[in-house]
């Protein structure tokens, strides 16, 4: 009975020895698992925000580099635009000097194939107080230039009267043109080779009134024939084309017909004229 009680004691011993030690164990490593908790925890919420600022960092860092670049790309853009705007402006110029220098070509031409002497000058400005009458050219007293001396221009292929030199200056003379209320010119019927009178309407726009025709021609003429100058008076050479016939009225109270005639040139489009000597080519070669 005894032996069985010793027994049992130790049994019992061990056993109380044993959940002891496994209790030492698990509260060991449950000491330490529990001890590691904030590291992780910590490290963890670390990880976070590094991976948070450096996302950041890349946007901000890859945003500027694009504005960088845009910029960039807005220079060359309009660095392009301003080259472009360039050669068109040299183009527009290109186009416009050959033009001028193809008009001018043509008027060097005319003046090589007529028979009277021509000074050429170029309309340099328009009178400010009556803007579509008198205008002002290039030459003047320096270069021969006189007060009445008939001027003509070249234009589509034929030559025709502008009007006369009103006043001469050193340098530059004024002409008032065959449209002028104040300018009368004697013309004739290129065909028909009845004289008139030509008056100026006081407008371009307006139609010129040829009077002092003969009755009789009314049948004779027709819509389109040319009027040139007569040379029935001092100023105009005789033969330089004025106009086109446009309308013809015959009125009872009248003894001659009222003729409309418009100019052959159309004077919103004059650049150059050229002013008539008083002496042909060959009258100078004869002399």
């Amino acid at each position: 009975m005894a032996r069985s009680d010793r027994r049992l004691g130790r049994l019992t011993f061990m056993a109380s020895a044993l959940m002891l030690a496994a209790s030492l164990v698990t509260l060991t490593v449950s000491t330490r698992s529990m001890a590691g908790v904030p590291e992780r925890v910590g490290l963890s919420v670390l990880s976070f925000f590094q991976r948070g600022f450096d996302a950041v960092g890349t946007f901000c860092t890859r945003t500027v580099t694009s504005i960088a670049e845009l910029n960039k790309l807005q220079e060359s853009h309009d660095q392009l635009l301003a080259r472009v705007d360039a050669l068109g402006k040299l183009e527009r110029n290109f186009a416009e000097l050959r033009e001028e220098n193809l008009r001018l070509k043509e008027l060097l031409g005319f003046t090589r194939q007529s028979t009277r002497s021509l000074s050429a000058a170029r309309i340099i400005a328009k009178d400010p107080e009556n803007l579509y009458s008198t205008f002002v050219v290039d030459k003047g007293a320096r270069d021969g230039i006189k007060k009445n001396q008939a001027v003509i221009a070249y234009q589509d292929g034929m030559d025709a009267l502008v009007g006369r030199v009103l006043e001469v200056s050193q340098a530059t003379c004024t002409i008032v043109p065959l449209y002028d209320a104040s300018s009368f010119v004697a013309v004739r019927l290129e065909r028909t080779r009845y004289d008139g009178l030509a008056a100026g309407s006081g407008s371009r726009d307006q139609s010129l009134v040829v009077q002092y025709i003969k009755k009789r021609a009314q049948s004779e003429i027709q819509f389109g024939d040319i009027l040139v100058t007569s040379g029935l008076n001092s100023i105009y050479p005789p033969g330089i084309v004025v106009g086109r016939v446009t309308k013809v009225r015959s009125v009872e109270y009248l003894t001659s017909l009222e003729v409309e005639m418009d100019p052959v040139l159309d004077f919103g489009k004059l650049e150059y004229v050229f002013i008539v000597g008083e002496e042909s080519l060959s009258e100078q070669d004869g002399l």
